[in-house]
């Protein structure tokens, strides 16, 4: 028999009985920050509920976030090609162990195309404002069309900022900087029609991205000066023993057709490299045997690289814990800092003049132009107010206070909001794609709940962000990204809270979300009666039609 209405069995008229079957979901209206690869993730998963309706909201003009915009010389991924992609969607063809820039952005517009990314997504539309409505139990967010400066409202139950932290690029805060009259330009918006060959040219900064600028550049500039706030530990390729040629290893033909022709053969591969990239994770606590091997290995390494010049192995080889800072693949960059059209600067710059850099020593470097490697602003703030439960404005609270978030997901007092890549994310931990997975899931975990269960909205409890918060601090004291170094994962202070990565290893990190703890959360109901969601005392497959007996096994 089916049964199509609550007509079609007596009950008393009442505001918490309702015409659904039990667990039907509600439509749901989700907007997303960001067609990076959170988003493109988040499209991809989103497919497996019903009555889900999502937009994505990005200020680029095309899908791919970080490697869209990234597209300086030697622009590539340190981690191996095939730890970058989807667990859920290897790709046979990369055609180097360490992808460059375009090749990766490249594999992920191509998921976006398969997965509906394009037709869900308002390109060069920017969020400029969420604030949550109690009446309309959902979150108004402030659009601005960036082709017109036009302005509306969207209104979505659900809020999900993948927006990440590699984004929001900053100019270095140097007196000056925008007097200098040659060539001046960030890593994170290079200019493609720069030509330096020949060129005096500054590079400031001593990150992944300089760390990739200067070899590429090093040969065909007249002269280049490197300038260095801090020193960096340069190691060897992540997960290196599947590279025999480091950074400059390419697949063979013959490789690219196994992986394509025998899927089990390249899953086993794929595993392989994963496990190189998350065993190196004991290094990181301070006090452990391969923290104090780690620091030998690389202490020897770079003396080799740099030729044993004992005026730049002090200038470059830290005295603070590996793994400080984020241990960086250089491939070439070390050897690059030797030649002899490089000058390696680590006194503090005092300005920058019409023509060139002066430290505070009184040295002035004449230079054509100046390539700032100076990152991100990666503090977590949001760039944008995102106004809560209370009027609590969570762009406020993290600017005052620090970020602090529930398990690098969620913020108290904002309600149905989750985040990708928030504060504490594995991002330095492993392998990072898994992850930002696992962080997905969680928030449809919510979303399902909210669906099913006739919730108006959830928000993690103070109580609960406050308790991760303690044990995290406590923990992280035994980590070297605690050590004495100036570092973003600490909001750019030396000894200041740490707000970038996990507190564990990538694997611990997947069992801490696995099971959302829905016991951390508070709730508001659609009604006077938690137990709405039981509906009209029926099951989907007596509505539909379906056998009713399918629970025998």
């Amino acid at each position: 028999m089916i049964v199509k209405t609550t007509k079609d069995w007596p009950t008393q008229e009442s505001d918490i009985i309702v015409d659904r079957y039990v667990n039907q979901p509600r439509p749901i209206r989700v907007a997303v920050l960001g067609a990076g690869i959170s988003g493109i993730a988040f499209a991809y998963k989103a497919r497996g509920l019903e009555t889900v309706s999502f937009t994505i909201f990005e200020k680029n003009h095309d899908v791919g976030g970080t490697w869209l915009e990234s597209r300086y010389p030697g622009v590539s991924c340190d981690v191996p090609a095939h730890c970058y992609t989807y667990t859920w969607a290897g790709n046979p063809d990369w055609t180097r162990v360490y992808a460059s820039g375009q090749e990766i952005n490249e594999y992920y517009r191509s998921l976006a195309r398969e997965y509906g990314v394009y037709e869900n997504t308002k390109f060069r539309h920017k969020i400029v404002g969420a604030e949550w409505s109690a009446d309309e139990a959902a979150w108004r967010l402030s659009v601005e069309d960036l082709a017109t400066g036009d302005k509306h409202v969207h209104v979505a139950e659900i809020f999900i900022n993948s927006g990440g932290v590699l984004n929001n690029w900053a100019w270095p805060n140097i007196p000056g900087l925008h007097d200098f009259q040659g060539s001046l330009v960030h890593t994170a918006r290079w200019d493609e029609t720069l030509d330096l060959t020949g060129k005096r040219i500054a590079v400031i900064g001593s990150g992944a991205s300089a760390l990739q600028v200067v070899p590429t550049l090093q040969s065909s500039v007249s002269s280049l000066v490197s300038f260095h706030r801090s020193p960096a530990w340069v190691a060897a390729e992540f997960a290196g023993q599947f590279a025999s040629k480091g950074r400059d290893t390419e697949y063979t033909e013959e490789e690219r057709r196994r992986f394509r022709d025998d899927p089990e053969y390249h899953a086993r591969y794929r595993r392989e490299v994963e496990h190189g990239m998350n065993a190196r994770f004991p290094s990181f606590f301070r006090l452990s045997d391969a923290q104090t091997i780690g620091v030998q290995n690389v202490t020897k390494s770079m003396r080799a690289r740099l030729g044993n010049d004992p005026v730049l192995c002090e200038k470059l080889i830290p005295k603070f814990p590996l793994g400080c800072r984020r241990v960086t693949p250089g491939h070439g960059y070390l050897e690059a800092l030797t030649k002899s059209n490089v000058t390696v600067e680590t006194a503090p710059i005092a300005r920058v003049t019409g023509h060139g850099i002066e430290t505070v020593d009184g040295t002035m470097y004449e230079v054509d132009a100046i390539i700032t490697a100076t990152g991100y602003v990666t503090d977590f703030v949001p760039r944008f107010p995102i106004i809560g439960l209370g009027g609590v404005n969570l762009q406020d609270v993290w600017r005052d206070q620090g970020a602090r978030a529930y398990m690098s997901v969620a913020a108290p007092s904002m309600p149905n909001y989750f985040m990708t890549t928030g504060p504490n994310s594995p991002i330095s931990n492993g392998s990072l794609i898994p992850a930002i997975e696992r962080q997905i899931d969680f928030a449809l975990a919510f979303i399902r709940k909210i669906q099913v269960q006739d919730l108006q909205h959830v928000v993690v409890t103070d109580e609960a962000t406050d308790d991760f918060n303690t044990w995290k601090d406590e923990f992280m004291k035994g980590m070297t990204w605690s050590g004495s170094c100036n570092s973003w994962y600490k909001n750019g202070t030396t000894d200041g809270t740490i707000i970038g990565p996990w507190p564990g290893s990538v694997n611990h990190f997947l069992q801490s979300l696995k099971e959302p703890r829905f016991e951390d959360f508070s709730y508001k109901y659609n009604s006077r009666n938690r137990f709405r969601f039981l509906g009209n005392g029926l099951a989907e497959n007596e509505i539909k039609g379906w056998p009713l007996g399918e629970y025998i096994k």
